[in-house]
């Protein structure tokens, strides 16, 4: 569980959707992945909350977690559009480096993918990184 006292407020500095059609992706499963990313500036650092290295999800195919992902993040924020995230200050909880949840600074609900993303911890039988594939 995070410790929501060690949030610190960060800015929004860009929300990117990723795209991975590695060969190797579209050899396995015909199709692409989609990752979506939220770059945040603290103080002089930056941080990448989501991402590629976090999930991928592969359209129609198992849960969605790239677009739980987008939602997630407007709705914490407090936009329409991913456009509109640009700029905005929110609360973020950082361990090991690495943006672990973020809040609006309106409150203290938080948005912490893994414990949203009941699969991304992978099962002794996953393999790959590609969450949401079944």
């Amino acid at each position: 569980m995070l410790d929501i006292s060690e949030a610190i407020i960060a800015e929004i500095i860009d929300f990117e959707i990723h795209v991975d059609d590695d060969a190797t992706i579209g050899e396995a499963i015909g199709s692409v992945a989609l990752s979506a990313s939220m770059e945040i500036k603290v103080n002089e650092a930056y941080f990448v909350f989501g991402g590629p290295e976090a999930f991928l999800s592969i359209p129609n195919q198992g849960t969605d977690f790239f677009g739980h992902f987008v939602m997630r993040c407007m709705q914490t924020v407090g936009v329409t559009s991913t456009r509109e995230m640009e700029g905005e200050l929110i609360k973020v909880i950082i361990l090991d480096g690495k943006v672990m949840a973020i809040a609006s600074l309106k409150d203290d609900v938080f948005f912490n993918p893994l414990t949203e993303f009941p699969l991304v911890k992978k099962s002794s039988h996953e393999t790959s990184r590609y969450y949401g594939h079944d």
